[in-house]
């Protein structure tokens, strides 16, 4: 008792404690009990999608569907069933639902819809997954989805088309709020460069869909729409992605008054200039020389910004627009200015696409890997437990070596919650490898302490446990300076574990190690 007492006083202990509390809190298991189908998928274009987008209803991307018409829905498959026996033409369907407001906090809503021939609800429009046990993402090797490698469609190409490409298929895939959407820049060995965009938990056809659809892009003032992308008459001909473009080139943020500014220019056509000079002749002139209306920008339905038109520019019928925005940091009003620019630009793709290859993967091999996974390392911990006991005869010390080792991969698995790191069968085997040298480290700090204690004339406790970090910390930086290469790689297979390795080693080094040293110490009596 007074050796669990000592332990619950040291700084180390509590460290490594309050970090699985965090991860444990970050990964989100549902003790809840929140059953039911959650949302993966809303079309933009449908009428709950609408709804949705302009604030009518809460339900939307990962709402969790617990009822439709008063019928419990706890998994996918009861979905789909009720919902086609139910949502019929001409009815009217009621769907219960629930929102995360907080960590296992949930709020339940309904909304009743009426369904029509132009307003249907189906599985082509709403597209759901069972309640996952934790929060955690994982990669469509895993659970499914599709991959699809795409290259511009012609001669001309450069690292600017590529990575503009990349910005404007990103920002028009998450427009149509899928989750855990990833779209990368691959090159080969040649200097060839494709974009790769893996899509879980997304069929072939929609992804196909989803890439090829050229989007609806429009500006509304107020009730007025100015720039429509639907219609070439009243769309934007041009923007300026480089400080040479001629209609007022781009400049990346600068300093100004404690804010990051940024501004690039557009170019309107003739009758969508007619269409802002008519939309903001008669608004008047509010605070900072703004005008009392924004001009609000939206991407397949959804709003994607509000900029503030200025003043001299009120009932001008200008084709060339100057857009500003800014943010508090640099790297903010970066990211918000390349957005902007990809939204004006995403109602047509910067060059035609071609798709390279196209790969639909099945859950149903990545669910095996994982019950396979689950099993190897409880054998796993069953081998180190029987060889920790054999080497010292102490359950104690095998024991605590088990459940550090489970609290380094509690912590690592948190920390990819935490970050949104998708989890994938390479990142799962960095985790999984992270075992052994966790145990190794372990094995180090365990002897250095037992032979001090046995052998003080040799050297104090102290300098034994700062021999043995100094042998971990030269190991944990060669390590590093092995995979630190692969982190950049663009084969995403060394990428995921790289990264989860090195991750688990630095938790170990910095949280795990220096509290499994104390306990050690504590439990044999060298301190």
């Amino acid at each position: 008792m007074s050796e669990t007492k000592s332990l619950l006083k040291n700084w180390r202990v509590l460290v490594m404690i309050a970090a699985i509390a965090i991860a444990v809190l970050a990964i989100q298991p549902n003790v809840t009990g929140v059953n039911g189908a959650k949302v993966i998928y809303l079309a933009s274009n449908s009428y709950l999608g609408n709804l949705s987008a302009l604030g009518s209803t809460s339900l939307g991307i990962n709402s969790i569907i617990t009822s439709i018409d008063g019928v419990q829905i706890t998994n996918t498959q009861q979905f789909y069933s009720v919902l086609n026996s139910t949502a019929r033409i001409n009815s009217t369907v009621t769907i219960g639902y629930e929102n995360e407001l907080f960590p296992y906090v949930y709020d339940h809503s309904t909304v009743t819809l009426l369904i029509t021939k132009t307003t249907p609800l189906n599985a082509t429009l709403i597209q759901v997954q069972d309640v996952s046990f934790t929060n955690l993402d994982y990669g469509l090797d895993i659970i499914g989805g599709t991959q699809i490698l795409v290259a511009p469609n012609t001669t001309k190409t450069n690292s600017s088309t590529i990575n503009n490409l990349q910005t404007v298929l990103s920002t028009r895939l998450n427009t149509f709020g899928l989750s855990g959407i990833s779209v990368s820049v691959i090159q080969t060995l040649s200097q060839n460069s494709y974009i790769m965009i893996s899509m879980p938990n997304v069929g072939e056809s929609q992804a196909l869909s989803l890439i090829q659809n050229q989007g609806l892009f429009y500006a509304k003032i107020g009730n007025n729409t100015v720039f429509n992308s639907t219609n070439k008459s009243e769309g934007i001909l041009t923007v300026c992605l480089t400080s040479s473009c001629p209609y007022g080139g781009a400049i990346l943020p600068a300093s100004q008054n404690g804010v990051y500014q940024f501004s690039f220019g557009i170019e309107l056509s003739r009758q969508a200039a007619l269409n802002f000079a008519s939309a903001t002749k008669n608004l008047s002139i509010g605070a900072g020389g703004y005008l009392n209306e924004p001009i609000v920008l939206y991407l397949n339905g959804k709003q994607m910004s509000s900029l503030s038109i200025s003043s001299d520019l009120r009932g001008q019928a200008q084709q060339d627009i100057q857009i500003t925005g800014s943010a508090q940091t640099y790297q903010q009003s970066l990211n918000q200015m390349k957005t902007l620019q990809s939204v004006f630009e995403s109602g047509s793709l910067p060059t035609p696409i071609k798709i390279i290859s196209i790969q639909s993967v099945s859950p149903t091999a990545g669910s095996q890997f994982i019950n396979q996974i689950y099993l190897l390392l409880l054998v796993a911990f069953l081998a180190v437990a029987v060889v920790m006991f054999l080497r010292y005869r102490d359950y104690r010390i095998s024991s605590i070596i088990l459940i550090t080792s489970v609290a380094e991969i509690i912590i690592v698995i948190g920390v990819a919650a935490l970050i949104n790191w998708t989890l994938d069968i390479p990142s799962i085997a960095g985790i999984i490898a992270s075992i052994g040298i966790s145990v190794d480290d372990q094995i180090i700090i365990t002897d250095e302490i037992i032979r001090g204690s046995s052998q003080l004339e040799y050297a104090t406790i102290k300098r034994r446990v700062k021999r043995a970090f100094f042998i971990i910390f030269a190991s944990f930086f060669s390590f590093s300076a092995i995979m630190f290469p692969l982190l950049f790689s663009t084969a995403s297979l060394f990428t995921g574990f790289a990264l989860t390795t090195i991750l688990a080693s630095l938790i170990g080094l910095l949280i795990t190690r220096p509290a499994y040293a104390q306990i050690i110490s504590t439990i044999k009596g060298t301190v």
